[in-house]
């Protein structure tokens, strides 16, 4: 089972590579979309932060103990 620390990381990396890909052609378009992800995970991306405060939602899709 994924961890949530693996998860974030994964989470982190997607948004590192994906502001990467949109920086690659110099569009405006892109290059709003890039800032824009960098503004929602500045947080996670900020190599100086140690500790994050990360709230979890316990799974209730199927299979789940809430699965009715």
């Amino acid at each position: 089972m994924v961890t949530l620390e693996q998860t974030i990381r994964n989470a982190t990396d997607w948004s590192v590579a994906r502001v990467n890909t949109l920086c690659k052609d110099n569009d405006v378009d892109k290059l709003m979309d890039a800032h824009a992800l960098t503004q929602e995970f500045e947080e996670w991306m900020d190599p100086d932060t140690k500790d994050h405060d990360v709230y979890s939602l316990e799974y209730i899709g199927t299979g789940s103990d809430y699965d009715g």
